[in-house]
């Protein structure tokens, strides 16, 4: 077992330095939660992976926590199924699938349409425009 938990932990140093580097964050993992635990409840709601996900980093980051801090590195610990979920996460982050970046994505094309939508209300709807858009290129 002492082969799964170094791997674990190689996989999740990837993971810390990843989220380090898309947060711009000396915290990495922990940065990635607190975004998650502060990003508001009408963002998130609609994003079916984000309550798994934040349970999921955050049951990580305890796994970790107590590798390397808590219990004995030659113990039965970490199992396959932990190595692929950090290996799973590692790549939604980088393909921008994860749910803090569909979050992100969510909460900028609010603010784009709410900006473009309230400087052209005399044009019509965003709704109107997206149909008109879509028209265009089926013409």
């Amino acid at each position: 077992m002492r082969e799964q938990n170094v791997e674990f932990l190689e996989q999740y140093k990837r993971l810390e330095k990843l989220c380090k580097e898309t947060l711009n964050s000396n915290e990495g993992v922990t940065s990635y939660i607190i975004e998650m635990e502060t990003t508001p409840f009408e963002t998130t709601a609609n994003i079916s992976t984000w309550e798994t996900t934040y349970k999921q980093i955050k049951h990580l980051r305890w796994m970790r926590n107590q590798l390397v801090h808590e219990i004995s590195f030659d113990d039965d610990f970490c199992s396959n199924e932990d190595i692929k979920t950090i290996k799973n996460l590692y790549e939604l982050i980088i393909k921008a699938q994860d749910p803090l970046s569909i979050a992100n994505r969510s909460k900028q094309d609010y603010y784009y349409y709410s900006k473009n939508d309230a400087n052209s209300e005399s044009q019509g709807s965003i709704w109107n425009k997206i149909v008109s858009k879509i028209k265009s290129w089926l013409s």
